[in-house]
């Protein structure tokens, strides 16, 4: 189970009013049904504004208008960093952490954003230069016509290669919509999939006789 987007709770709340049930809804997000009932109850309490993602953790503590002058007086004065502002204003007295002084001086634009401390995305779409580059695909139960869909779509176009709708989800189909997008747009140098018995032998035991995906 994962978090939902807010685009996709919106989705879950306009299907469930088009009658659609909850069981098969919970299972086209891959969620647990009390987590539809969930959303379904916020949006009837707060309506859409009730499904956005709200900022979590402690709240910014904001600075007074005598502390920000002072930050303001060492950093043109002297051109000192957060942390040597952070000991000079402890010796008198003010006890203000680096951190809210950095935040301070960035949105004043009197220093730069630190790249290093930036974290960098573990996955970044529409990141490889190509079409067929690589190739993603996955499959999902369709609620609507309760089989099994399986997509193909090119990371950098987001064109959508080849796609079908299965009774079962299995290494044979995948195969099959595989060659199909193959013989449509070409062959791509990549294919990324998930670790699903689909696409890979998992038991211990087994063996790889699909080696397509190798």
């Amino acid at each position: 189970m994962y978090k939902l987007t807010y685009k996709k709770r919106v989705w879950l709340v306009k299907q469930y009013k088009k009658g659609i049930p909850i069981s098969k809804l919970a299972l086209a997000q891959n969620i647990h049904r009390s987590a539809v009932y969930q959303i379904i109850d916020k949006h009837k309490e707060y309506g859409f504004d009730g499904l956005k993602d709200h900022k979590t953790g402690r709240p910014e503590t904001k600075l007074n208008k005598n502390a920000e002058i002072i930050i303001f007086d060492i950093r043109k004065r002297y051109g000192y960093g957060a942390c040597h502002i952070e000991q000079i204003l402890k010796k008198r007295g003010l006890g203000i952490s680096h951190r809210q002084i950095e935040k301070l001086l960035l949105r004043n634009g009197l220093v730069k954003p630190n790249i290093k401390k930036q974290k960098s995305r573990k996955w970044v779409r529409y990141e490889l230069p190509n079409p067929n580059d690589m190739t993603h695909t996955d499959w999902t139960y369709c609620p609507f016509t309760g089989k099994q869909l399986s997509v193909y779509i090119d990371d950098r176009t987001r064109l959508i290669t080849s796609f079908g709708l299965f009774s079962r989800a299995t290494a044979n189909n995948s195969i099959a919509l595989l060659k199909s997008a193959i013989a449509e747009y070409g062959k791509p140098k990549s294919v990324m999939t998930d670790h699903g018995a689909q696409y890979y032998a998992n038991h211990p035991n087994a063996k790889q006789e699909n080696t397509e995906f190798r």
